[in-house]
């Protein structure tokens, strides 16, 4: 039965309206993607905070590389370099993981069958630094990363809540 779910939910969330790749890179998105402005249609605060992060506009930060693919995996969303990106910028997905297998409202509220069906947990600050290591790392950058700082720039949901 919540296979059953997690591939209607999939298959729906697929076709959702989300923030666009390049148009060089047409077509519909890979299934399990769906875009920030799905997650933001229930996440609103998360999706404003996340809009006014440097993440939202990564994809531009490219210049003459945005057809690399090799960048494109850091600085969108979706499946590359492996395939194409599924829409510009690091979206919530980047970080949470594809959310075809746990969009649907019921199922967010359930923490383990999210999790169980793509959610990424990020609620510690290890597992956190385990997701922005793929894209932060040594020798790409000038200044040395700091996981523990660059949270407390796009800090959102739960965490946030916490240390208020």
């Amino acid at each position: 039965m919540v296979r059953t779910v997690a591939i209607a939910v999939a298959v729906a969330a697929a076709s959702l309206p989300g923030r666009r790749a390049p148009a060089d890179e047409a077509g519909p998105p890979p299934a399990p993607f769906v875009g920030s402005d799905a997650c933001g249609a229930c996440h609103p605060d998360e999706f404003a905070q996340w809009r006014a992060t440097a993440h939202a506009r990564a994809d531009r930060s490219l210049g003459a590389r945005a057809g690399d693919r090799r960048c494109q995996g850091c600085h969108t969303t979706g499946t590359a370099p492996a395939g194409r990106p599924a829409f510009a910028g690091v979206g919530c997905e980047a970080c949470h993981g594809a959310g075809g297998g746990y969009a649907a409202d019921d199922i967010m509220r359930d923490r383990p069958l999210a999790r169980a069906l793509g959610l990424r947990d990020l609620s510690t600050p290890q597992a956190r630094a385990a997701v922005c290591a793929a894209c932060h790392r040594d020798g790409l950058r000038i200044a040395r990363f700091d996981p523990d700082a660059a949270w407390q720039r796009i800090a959102h949901g739960a965490s946030t809540e916490a240390r208020r």
